[in-house]
C-alpha cells in the first residue's frame, strides 16, 4: 500500500473521530475592579448582613525585621526564618491590599523598606465567611 494513502485513510478518520474547534473561547477583559460586598440575607428588622472577608496569606522571613516597638523585638527575634509561616487578617474587600503591609503589622514589625525586603510573599488565599447575625 502506498504512503500517501495510509496518511489519506489517518487524516479522514482523525477528521471524523475528533472533531475540529475552530473558535478559541477567550474570555473578555474585565478592569474594572468592584468590592466584593457580598449580601448574606438580612436580620429580622431588615438589617443587611454582610460577608466577613479574610486573607491567608503564606510567607517566609529571609532575615531578621525590626520591631516597631523596641519592647517587641525579643519576640520578633524569635519568629522562624526560612521557613513558610501563615497568618490570617480580616481583609477590607473596598481597598487595595498591602499584603507585605498587612504582615509586617500583624508581626509588630516596622513597615520600612529593610524589613519588606526580609519579606518574601508565597502565597495569598482568600476566604469568605456569612455570619448568622448582623455584623456591626
Amino acid at each position: 500500500m502506498n504512503t500517501s494513502r495510509i496518511a489519506l485513510a489517518i487524516a479522514a478518520a482523525s477528521a471524523i473521530a475528533l472533531p475540529a474547534f475552530t473558535e478559541a473561547a477567550v474570555p473578555p477583559v474585565d478592569s474594572v475592579g468592584r468590592p466584593a460586598l457580598v449580601r448574606c440575607g438580612t436580620t429580622a428588622n431588615g438589617q443587611v448582613i454582610r460577608a466577613s472577608h479574610a486573607d491567608k496569606i503564606v510567607f517566609e522571613l529571609l532575615g531578621f525585621l525590626q520591631a516597631q516597638l523596641g519592647a517587641d523585638q525579643p519576640d520578633l527575634n524569635l519568629v522562624p526564618r526560612n521557613t513558610a509561616l501563615d497568618i490570617k487578617v480580616i481583609d477590607d474587600p473596598k481597598t487595595v491590599a498591602d499584603i507585605k503591609g498587612k504582615v509586617l503589622t500583624f508581626l509588630g514589625a516596622a513597615d520600612i523598606p529593610p524589613n519588606r525586603e526580609a519579606l518574601r510573599i508565597a502565597e495569598v488565599k482568600y476566604a469568605m465567611v456569612c455570619p448568622t447575625t448582623a455584623m456591626p
